[in-house]
């Protein structure tokens, strides 16, 4: 399946694209909530435990996203120049990416799993539940690195269900997982009958192994279709023999994406450690606000991979007009909806925090959090669209760039200077974080509307 470009509506092709991935999105954050919902039924503590964990798990998914990237950009352009051979040979060394990446995230996280919430400043009543919860989650790498890169092929080829549907079975299946292997054995009262519920009872380190399993079915699902997708379609027993021009290619484009992320995830695990700081409440009100904050920007993420794979697209069939035109018109459809999101966020904050712990003190603080961050919200929604763009347009520094400017620039000074200075608490580090959204919005925007991009990918007009 490949992208249209010419003929049509512009805003049909960028729907069609958009909407899988956005329903992905929901549903992803949908049942995320429902996870943190029972872990936080076993307190405070666990959820704590999975909370200091969550910025080095989204380390590992920002680099391998940068990995992703660098091989789904490739084949975009190979398909929108028509070289389906290209394609394949892309997918071809995609996968090698994939088995390399995933042991070695593998090893490493096995390796650290005893030491990375200790560093992160876990309390001793939750140390024992986070490691566990490390190194169960860790055992699923491989498949988690499967299951990343080959999204983003998929998107980029202009198959974006085939990613819905299977993150969406894996969500499903983590969720039920989750119901037999955090809590015990249990009886449930169900029509006059009593019904014996049977249960692993592993609390955290049962819902890291539930996310484990669900990476190995999604990721397997994903890296079996990604090889057999009609005339992408690549053999296997063909070999796995590296292509230097290709990797080279992927690590230009992908390192600086992957930096990127790496720069925001590690600027997050200072945030944690800061927050952690403040006490177990400050930590799990934090968790369940980055989760329900995931509401307002989850469109952008959707509408993102669809501009990427346009963009891309474009590039790849030298047109000019189509990449600027798709790339302008996904970012403005972002931002209306992520409006729309962020007004619901305000209003209903307080209902969402209360989904996930029944501790009244955890939930007013995540919903004070979560009407802080509200206002940034919009102006992050053209930074998530447009950094996708301009990777697309081979424009992959200035994003790296500028999330280092914005994260420890802004952020990092910041939060510790409002908290120790202003005395905000908690607040003070997502003051600090609306701040650096806001300017990282303003800048993506000003970037991609300069035209600078078209040097870059070799659009230029003479």
């Amino acid at each position: 399946m490949t992208v249209q470009l010419s003929g049509g509506s512009r805003m049909g092709t960028v729907w069609r694209l958009s909407w899988p991935s956005i329903m992905e999105q929901l549903l992803a954050t949908m049942v995320s909530y429902v996870d943190t919902a029972m872990v936080g039924a076993l307190g405070a503590a666990a959820t704590a435990a999975v909370s200091v964990n969550a910025a080095p798990i989204w380390m590992c998914g920002g680099l391998l996203s940068g990995v992703g990237i660098g091989y789904s950009v490739q084949v975009s352009n190979a398909i929108g120049a028509g070289d389906d051979q290209r394609a394949r040979e892309v997918v071809r060394q995609g996968v090698l990416a994939a088995l390399v990446c995933g042991a070695l995230f593998l090893l490493i996280y096995e390796g650290l799993s005893g030491y990375i919430p200790m560093w992160l400043g876990a309390k001793p009543e939750v140390l024992p539940q986070a490691t566990a919860y490390l190194r169960y989650y860790a055992a699923g790498m491989p498949w988690v690195a499967a299951g990343s890169i080959f999204s983003a092929v998929l998107r980029c080829m202009g198959n974006t269900r085939a990613p819905l549907l299977f993150n969406s079975l894996a969500n499903v299946l983590n969720i039920i997982l989750n119901f037999f292997l955090i809590y015990e054995t249990r009886t449930v009262p169900l029509w006059g009958l009593t019904l014996v519920i049977p249960g692993a009872g592993r609390g955290v380190a049962g819902a890291a192994l539930a996310s484990a399993l669900s990476w190995v079915f999604a990721g397997t699902a994903l890296l079996w279709v990604g090889t057999r997708q009609g005339r992408f379609r690549i053999h296997l027993r063909d070999g796995l023999r590296p292509d230097g021009a290709i990797i080279r290619m992927a690590v230009r484009l992908g390192l600086p994406s992957a930096l990127e992320r790496a720069t925001v995830n590690l600027g997050q695990i200072a945030m944690t450690a800061l927050v952690a700081s403040l006490g177990t409440v400050a930590l799990a009100a934090n968790q369940i606000a980055t989760t329900a904050e995931g509401l307002c920007y989850l469109p952008a993420y959707g509408i993102s991979y669809a501009a990427i794979a346009l963009v891309g697209q474009s590039v790849g069939a030298r047109s000019r007009e189509d990449a600027a035109a798709f790339g302008t018109l996904a970012a403005r459809t972002a931002l209306a909806l992520c409006s729309a999101m962020a007004v619901l966020l305000f209003l209903f904050a307080p209902a969402l925090s209360s989904l996930f712990n029944s501790d009244p003190a955890v939930v007013d603080e995540a919903a004070r959090m979560l009407r802080i961050v509200c206002f940034a919200e919009p102006l992050f929604a053209l930074s998530i669209v447009y950094s996708g763009t301009l990777r697309g347009a081979h424009d992959v520094r200035f994003p790296m760039v500028c999330s280092l400017v914005c994260m420890w620039g802004l952020r990092i000074p910041l939060a510790p200077l409002l908290v120790r200075k202003a005395g905000l608490g908690l607040s003070a580090v997502w003051i600090a974080m609306s701040a650096d959204l806001i300017l990282r919005g303003i800048l993506c925007t000003a970037r991609w509307h300069s035209g600078r991009w078209t040097r870059m990918c070799g659009l230029e007009e003479p």
